[in-house]
């Protein structure tokens, strides 16, 4: 039976593996597999989670690196009904298991023993283990029949409380988006797409999910941190022909090619980018150097990835008069953009508000966090039946009379920092975890390349502790985007004599 616009995203996916079985659905540095080498390895995946007990609303630890190995645990999770938890491994230890215990994650796949020993370990948990190695049986049960209503997965997200919060979408969202951006990115079973980002960033599923469901190959380069220059030839040998990269990585590539004109590679055909606010000048001098036409998103993890996407005709790239932010554009199919004041009401055109989104876009909510849900995810007085829902972003934006969303800035102490989402207060907290530390304060501070974190901290009278030690501190606790560029260590912060803090009166950091 041929997939309807509510089939979920691993059904679909094995009913193209019974349309091209034979076509390559995954290239890697360690090897490729085809749609049906894909569907029967995720099929072994998934008896073995089944046997362990992990079904419908589990959250499963996709314990495994980028390349073969993710692409079949993440579909064997979804074959087995359960939903991956997605997960930066590099995180220190302490970090894994805050995310596994707010998950209520009693389940994994890895690749051999070894591997889920190294994770049981580090977890501090007993794990349920599911091996990406298993042999694939001719003979496997079938793909669990997924729910659209159902769990689809788990990432989390930087926490204004100094928690981690665990952003739950669902399949039926999921679905909506995938098909949404396959058609706007105009996916076929003829694309080769470049998988460049990191595992524990759901633009990984942005790029595998929607190329998998259209027949093409998802294709992984094994260093996502080489330059864009290095990045040129891995495009052109494996016939790339789509790349989702984060703006600043782009708006460098833009930039190099300015200095060094060049051809690209001549299969690319589409550039995405996002993550990230980006430029109007390196968007007018790419297209001015005639390279492949650039789509620029916004979303959110709550608004299943991509809300709004941007792509400017040559009219308008000749209308900008200087350097602005790229506007963040139009919703997607299915969402809906409000612009509201303090009060709710829309604001009129021109006029600044918080941006609001709602539709079939939206993440189920926060995993557990019932109370953190019903903050963030309030109800929609726009919405044409009863129960709607909207997220409140926390972004500023405008809108002129029949132009695009344009970014203003954030209304909250949330940041974007090399990419990632930061909540201001969950560093703070942090910084103020340690024992030396009696008082803290994190603040974004412009720098070269992009804004960086500065602390700056109170300790105890007579504390050995250095900047660079509060900072190791840190680094064995959090990522390393979460942990301050520069650490101002001083007997008390200025404050006001209501008690509030004094910014003016902080000595400038020294970033590194």
């Amino acid at each position: 039976m041929s997939p309807t616009e509510t089939t979920p995203v691993p059904l679909r996916i094995a009913h193209r593996a019974g349309l091209t079985p034979e076509a390559t659905a995954v290239r890697a540095p360690e090897g490729e597999l085809t749609y049906r080498q894909f569907d029967r390895r995720a099929r072994a995946v998934a008896e073995e989670l089944r046997a362990a007990g992990a079904g419908p609303e589990d959250t499963v630890l996709l314990g495994v690196r980028r390349g073969v190995h993710w692409a079949v645990g993440l579909l064997g999770i979804w074959y087995a009904g359960a939903a991956p938890l997605l997960v930066d491994l590099d995180a220190p230890d302490e970090r894994l298991r805050t995310l596994l215990r707010a998950a209520g994650t009693r389940h994994a796949v890895a690749p051999d023993t070894c591997a889920a020993a190294m994770l049981q370990r580090r977890t501090g948990s007993e794990l349920f283990w599911a091996s990406t190695t298993t042999p694939a049986p001719t003979s496997a049960a079938p793909p669990a029949d997924v729910a659209p209503g159902s769990l689809a997965y788990v990432l989390f997200t930087s926490g204004s409380t100094g928690q981690p919060k665990p952003v739950a979408v669902g399949h039926a969202g999921l679905t909506a988006q995938v098909s949404t951006l396959a058609g706007r990115y105009g996916l076929t079973d003829r694309d080769a797409v470049l998988q460049f980002a990191a595992p524990a960033f759901d633009v990984s599923l942005e790029e595998a999910l929607p190329t998998w469901c259209t027949g093409g190959a998802a294709v992984f380069v094994k260093d996502n941190v080489l330059s864009p220059a290095e990045l040129e030839p891995f495009l052109a040998a494996e016939r790339i022909s789509v790349v989702n990269l984060p703006t600043p990585y782009w708006s460098q590539w833009a930039k190099d090619l300015e200095r060094a004109p060049r051809p690209l590679p001549s299969a690319l055909r589409r550039v995405v980018i996002g993550s990230d606010a980006g430029r109007t000048a390196d968007l007018a001098r790419w297209a001015a150097a005639g390279h492949p036409p650039v789509i620029s998103c916004y979303g959110l993890t709550e608004s299943t990835i991509t809300a709004t996407s941007y792509e400017p005709a040559p009219a308008e790239l000749a209308a900008f008069t200087g350097d602005e932010l790229i506007p963040l554009g139009e919703p997607l199919a299915g969402v809906r953009a409000y612009v509201l004041d303090e009060e709710l009401r829309e604001t009129p055109p021109g006029a600044a508000g918080e941006l609001y989104l709602a539709g079939s876009c939206l993440a189920r909510g926060y995993h557990g966090r019932p109370g953190l849900t019903s903050e963030r995810f309030v109800a929609d007085p726009f919405a044409d039946a009863p129960g709607g829902r909207m997220y409140r972003t926390g972004d500023r934006v405008t809108r002129a009379p029949g132009g695009p969303l344009v970014f203003l800035g954030r209304a909250d102490d949330q940041v974007k920092i090399r990419g990632h989402r930061v909540e201001l207060k969950e560093v703070e907290a942090a910084v103020a975890a340690h024992p030396d530390v009696v008082d803290a304060v994190v603040r974004a501070v412009a720098a070269a390349g992009g804004p960086q974190l500065a602390a700056w901290a109170a300790v105890t009278d007579g504390s050995p502790l250095t900047p660079d030690g509060l900072r190791r501190h840190l680094l064995a606790k959090m990522p390393g985007y979460l942990v301050p560029a520069a650490v101002t260590l001083m007997e008390r912060l200025p404050r006001t004599p209501g008690g509030k803090l004094d910014p003016k009166a902080l000595p400038a950091p020294a970033l590194r």
